[in-house]
């Protein structure tokens, strides 16, 4: 995907769903739920089927792959073409096996062939496969888990057997313009086609729809008219709170909400207020105390968001610079999306100005999530905007990160705003 679209961002999960693992269970977080290592120094969340203790080894699989936390369960998993064959599981089949007699068949497939202690997942693939083929590959999992199981005696904590793996393909919005070109190709397309159905506004997909079947697209949707009505809508915002979805390439990121105001087209300043005790991230010594105030600055398409903390009275306490992906937005639910970069940019009177985080960064470059030459353009464009920090005032601070943005980055969007 990379020779088409450069700088696309990829994050590899190498160890995915149903890989399993010898894990040691540490400490009971509720009921049959357990806090495990299963990697030296690296912790998870793991469902038991049946009684242990603390310090116990035993075998699990992963149900749900994260690189910070994944979700474990209890017992061996097998995964072939048409069927997954689980430990401690009942019989299933996948959602999009809709024919209720073929769901019957499968499911009594599995009683007939299967021993008690094991469930059958049934793969979407089974559908269009024949039966005989499924019972055959149901027969040569168990042969294999019953060899596996004869011998398998749990002694260190660490993968046992690789499943799935997942490539996570994240399309900043920047991006996402290069997929309206290659769609282009085949369909009618309109500008800013796979942005405008990310808004969340069914009637405004409906329309899109549309106008493209109608070959209306053409005739009636300039790229600087399509903005426009982006900007439009962004400015919906003014006045709302909205939910600022910060999310990290390695693992779920979190959510904080702000009061939107913009402040010129697709330009927004956010406030909130520091309800609770402290320390800034990014920062050693800088207390957050509660009544702070945190005014944040972005606009569309920006590669930043720019945090300036205050004390209740008024005092610049610090100013932090996060390095994102190229902002965006939705309006059902109201808020702002993008994702963290891991290397940002600080300011405080008493600390100075500092690059933080920039061994996390270079291991994006490394483990080629973040594309070599897109990293080599944040890294400028953090060194540019540490020197502007503690110079001028929070608006020419702004001013300034927007237009070495457009001189660093140069994209399509960034001309057109």
């Amino acid at each position: 995907m990379r020779s088409i679209i450069p700088d696309l961002i990829v994050g590899y999960v190498p160890v995915g769903p149903y890989s399993m693992y010898v894990v040691r269970l540490v400490e009971k977080v509720d009921g049959d739920i357990w806090l495990a290592e299963y990697m030296p120094g690296r912790f998870c969340t793991v469902k038991l089927r049946n009684s242990h203790s603390e310090g116990d080894l035993l075998l699990a699989h992963v149900t749900r792959a994260s690189p910070e936390a994944p979700l474990l369960k209890e017992g061996a998993a097998l995964t072939g073409r048409y069927v997954r064959l689980i430990q401690f599981e009942r019989h299933n089949t996948s959602e999009h096996i809709r024919d209720a007699e073929l769901r019957l068949q499968l499911l009594t497939l599995a009683m007939n062939e299967v021993p008690q202690g094991w469930g059958v997942h049934f793969r979407s693939a089974a559908k269009n496969a024949n039966i005989l083929d499924v019972g055959r590959e149901i027969k040569e999992l168990l042969k294999k888990a019953t060899e596996f199981l004869n011998v398998f005696k749990p002694q260190s904590i660490g993968p046992v057997m690789v499943g799935e793996s997942l490539a996570l393909v994240e399309i900043p919005p920047d991006t996402a313009l290069r997929f309206d070109t290659i769609r282009e190709r085949y369909f009618t397309t309109i500008p800013f086609h796979h942005l405008l159905k990310s808004l969340g506004i069914e009637e405004l997909s409906h329309k899109i729809d549309f106008a493209e079947k109608n070959v209306l697209s053409g005739r009636c949707f300039s790229r600087e008219k399509v903005l426009e009505a982006i900007m439009e809508e962004f400015a919906k915002l003014h006045g709302s709170r909205v939910s600022i979805f910060h999310k990290k390439l390695t693992g779920q990121g979190h959510v904080w909400s702000a009061v939107a105001e913009i402040r010129s087209p697709g330009y927004v300043q956010l406030r909130r207020q520091s309800s609770s005790q402290g320390t800034y991230d990014g920062f050693k010594n800088i207390r957050r105390e509660e009544g702070d105030q945190i005014v944040s600055y972005t606009w569309l398409f920006a590669r930043t968001i720019i945090h300036f903390y205050y004390s209740p009275s008024g005092e610049l306490k610090g100013i932090y610079v996060n390095l994102n992906t190229p902002v965006f937005f939705a309006l059902q639910p109201p808020g702002l999306k993008y994702v963290d970069l891991a290397m940002d940019v600080t300011y405080s009177p008493m600390e100075g100005v500092q690059v933080t985080d920039q061994d996390d960064f270079q291991e994006l470059v490394e483990y080629d999530i973040l594309p070599r030459s897109l990293a080599e353009k944040y890294k400028l464009f953090a060194e540019k905007v540490a020197g502007i920090l503690g110079e001028k005032n929070s608006e020419e601070i702004v001013a300034e990160a927007r237009r070495l943005q457009s001189s660093i980055f140069g994209t399509e969007v960034d001309k057109m705003l």
